[in-house]
């Protein structure tokens, strides 16, 4: 596992265009550098209401972020706060997003996939669906698998 130093200095490496993406894309993004984690929302138009994701980034870029669906402004966790799954969709009914660079896919973190070669080869994976290598693009892959989905769960 890295230092906690050692990850927030790689998050804070790509958290300007993190932000500039988000402002162009009408997101919220929030930096909680003591607590390694990003919160990130938005309008999630057929629900008609906000959804936030969080993103613990504990051990980034060893291994992928930690990226939950919450309550907005809470840390809670239920199926009436994750997005429902359109089309090839990164958002599953377990609950998680299911792609590479979100740790809760792997085997390791009860997810699904253990035929990716654990968190630690994330950045090595080909052939996913979903592929992301930077904080931006995994928002804007959340972004474009959001306004594919038709609501919440629940």
């Amino acid at each position: 596992m890295l230092p906690p130093t050692a990850s927030r200095a790689a998050v804070e490496a790509e958290l300007e265009a993190a932000r500039l993406w988000s402002a162009r894309h009408n997101w919220t993004l929030l930096w909680l550098p003591d607590a390694l984690m990003l919160r990130a929302a938005t309008y999630h138009v057929p629900a008609c209401r906000v959804v936030e994701f969080t993103a613990q980034c504990g051990g980034y870029r060893a291994i992928p972020l930690l990226w939950k669906s919450v309550r907005p402004g809470t840390d809670e966790t239920e199926a009436q706060w994750f997005p429902k799954p359109g089309p090839g969709s990164i958002f599953h009914g377990n609950l998680i997003i299911c792609a590479p660079w979100s740790r809760l896919a792997y085997s390791d973190h009860d997810g699904p996939h253990n035929d990716w070669g654990g968190p630690g080869a994330w950045l090595q994976v080909g052939g996913a669906s979903s592929i992301a290598r930077t904080i931006p693009d995994m928002l804007a892959t959340i972004d474009a698998h959001l306004r594919q989905s038709p609501g919440m769960f629940a």
